[in-house]
């Protein structure tokens, strides 16, 4: 517990030149208003009658601080589906956006129960033209004679073709739409957190088979999209997939891979985001379809669109697949968290909200939290409720671990100015009389943090 106890004046109290300058160094600005509402709290139940109105107030606010500051970087990564409008802690922060894709879907398994499933969360683009048009002079680019329109770029997949087995390679992967499309309000991006959730949702009664899960970190500069052309007149489709997808129709790749869990499938599966290394800390461009942010190879209906890592960083992967779950059963769903960092296009400056992020969060600090969810990245779904963030300390545990024992009272602080400017708060000097008056009346020592 933290307070205030009393039995020596603290006029009695030596505190040496020295050890002031060295306080001075170790409160920090996040510090300081922690401090500062425990003054606040101090002064409301140490005047001459107890203000119930100031002691909701400056309870409430410790309360509110200490819930920010269990909203870090750490609890980021592991709740990204609770965690809303994150950001990247960093040296020098720039004013940024934030905001969170949620979508979900549901997919079928094919007539053995099983599929495959290949998500890469690092993925947005923009949307200039409508993509599903077909009409008129809007077509992406034209082959040939044939034009062809876009209906969406993507960065999921699935296989639940009925020739997949689970044991050799299979290429019947196609594009599954997970709404990744965005209005062109942003020029650059990156990925805060992310998380992959797929959920049984059929009958109970004939539940059956296995549903696994991998990380893989194969890089490619091939997309995923599909739209339609028209050749000599007549409407056709066409589908882009990576040439590597093909190899994980075998499920022994996932299995083999250094994060893999196996589940039944009515335990579902969690998958969640971590930064493979510090370049996932760097903005990427938006991917937009007109045709100079890409290149495209072949013709028909078997494309590969390939583009730089200006606008596509694929080198981290969900895979998620089942084995003899409910045969040709819509049986489960998928939601995807993506909370995302933006930066807005310069016409859009004056409308957005941006704000710079104040997290405190050192390197060595981001760096252990990536470590925690390296421990157990893929999990059930029952799971998520029960993981703590090991070792993480509260803010109380955080300064007496930083301070201990060295801390002087809060009429010293107050008298040294470090903790007076709170917004809200009364003016430094009169506070600084108010409280330190208060404590020599009382006899008070230090304040002791246990």
């Amino acid at each position: 517990m933290l307070g205030i106890r009393g039995s020596t004046d603290l006029r009695n109290v030596p505190f040496k030149e020295n050890q002031d300058e060295k306080i001075i160094k170790m409160i920090d600005d996040y510090d300081a208003n922690f401090l500062g509402y425990i003054a606040r709290l101090y002064e409301a139940i140490n005047g001459e009658k107890l203000d119930f109105t100031n002691i909701k107030s400056a309870v409430d606010a410790l309360a509110k601080f200490n819930e920010r500051q269990e909203f870090n970087y750490l609890n980021n990564l592991l709740y990204p589906e609770k965690c809303k409008g994150v950001k990247i802690p960093s040296p020098v922060p720039v004013p940024s956006c934030s905001f969170q894709l949620h979508n979900s879907t549901t997919i079928s398994t094919n007539d053995r129960g099983n599929l495959a499933l290949i998500f890469n969360p690092f993925f947005l683009a923009n949307r200039t033209t409508p993509f599903n048009n077909g009409e008129g002079e809007d077509y992406v680019w034209q082959s040939q004679g044939d034009k062809y329109w876009v209906d969406y770029f993507t960065s999921m997949a699935i296989n639940n073709d009925n020739s997949l087995t689970g044991y050799e390679p299979n290429e019947s992967w196609k594009p599954l739409d997970i709404f990744q499309t965005i209005p062109d309000v942003y020029s650059q991006y990156r990925l805060v957190s992310a998380s992959i959730v797929v959920k049984y949702i059929g009958r109970l009664d004939i539940a059956s088979g296995v549903i696994g899960g991998a990380i893989v970190f194969d890089e490619s500069p091939e997309m995923i999209a599909t739209g339609h052309f028209t050749s000599n007149g007549v409407p056709n489709t066409w589908t882009a997939i990576p040439s590597n997808l093909a190899k994980y129709g075998n499920f022994d790749l996932a299995m083999d891979s250094f994060y893999h869990q196996e589940n039944l499938c009515i335990e579902g599966m969690r998958q969640l985001f971590f930064p493979v290394d510090n370049s996932y800390e760097e903005y990427v461009k938006l991917f937009k379809e007109n045709l100079p942010t890409y290149n495209i190879v072949g013709s028909n209906d078997n494309l590969k669109i390939t583009t730089d890592s200006d606008y596509l960083k694929n080198g981290f992967r969900y895979m998620i697949y089942t084995l003899g779950a409910p045969p040709s059963s819509a049986c489960f769903k998928v939601d995807i968290y993506c909370n995302f960092e933006c930066l807005p296009n310069a016409e859009f400056l004056n409308y957005l909200p941006l704000s710079i992020n104040v997290d405190s969060t050192t390197q060595e600090q981001k760096k252990e939290a990536t470590l925690i969810i390296q421990q157990k990245p893929i999990m059930k779904i029952n799971e998520t409720e029960t993981r703590t963030p090991g070792g993480q300390p509260s803010i109380w545990r955080r300064m007496y671990d930083k301070f201990k024992s060295s801390l002087p009272g809060i009429g010293k602080l107050v008298a040294q100015g470090l903790i007076s400017a709170i917004p809200g708060y009364k003016p430094g000097l009169a506070l600084a009389g108010t409280i330190l008056n208060s404590a020599l009346s009382s006899n008070s020592t230090p304040m002791n943090i246990s």
